[in-house]
């Protein structure tokens, strides 16, 4: 059992971190609970989609919540996939680039992760918004974009989540540079 835990953590890097980080986001999003408490504690927060602008993250949930329907509620399940593949690619892409990238840049990188993943999933709700309510070119044009705007602030201000998760996993260990010795693993 212990070699199983033991070659699951050296298979897991950040950028699945991230993606658990954001499963949960947008799981705590879905929860009817924890929505109408926030929106009632923080009723500021729902201007923008008073003017037709999606509201926080979307919401990955079973059963449509209140009166929308079921095409509304499979394009926000569609919506917070959208925002898990775009952060854990975003995440996967640092990885790649940056391997061993200090803990304040992987930090960065994973609050980024989820900057980008709420503009894409705020860009396509933005444009299911202006589907249904059969909006004009400017609304094609504008709902997506303020879409985007608004999600990316709601990326600014829970980044922070995914980030502090993409520090459990730091992937692979640090080498010396070719040249020099590396003394902390000595033979």
């Amino acid at each position: 059992m212990r070699t199983t835990i033991d070659a699951l953590r050296t298979r897991t890097d950040a950028s699945a971190v991230v993606a658990c980080a954001c499963l949960l986001l947008v799981l705590a999003h879905g929860s009817e609970t924890l929505l109408t408490a926030f929106t009632a504690r923080a009723g500021l927060s729902v201007i923008p989609s008073a003017l037709g602008v999606p509201f926080a993250l979307p919401g990955l949930r079973a059963t449509p919540l209140g009166a929308t329907d079921w095409t509304w509620q499979l394009c926000e399940n569609f919506a917070a996939l959208l925002l898990i593949a775009t952060a854990t690619a975003r995440m996967r892409r640092h990885l790649r680039v940056r391997p061993d990238a200090g803990r304040f840049r992987r930090l960065l990188a994973g609050w980024t992760a989820l900057i980008a993943g709420t503009a894409a999933a705020g860009t396509w709700r933005g444009m299911v918004a202006a589907r249904m309510v059969e909006a004009g070119l400017w609304g094609w044009l504008l709902l997506p974009a303020a879409g985007a705007l608004f999600g990316a602030l709601w990326g600014v201000a829970l980044g922070w989540l995914p980030g502090a998760a993409a520090l459990a996993r730091l992937g692979p260990p640090r080498r010396a540079p070719p040249g020099r010795r590396d003394f902390r693993h000595r033979p």
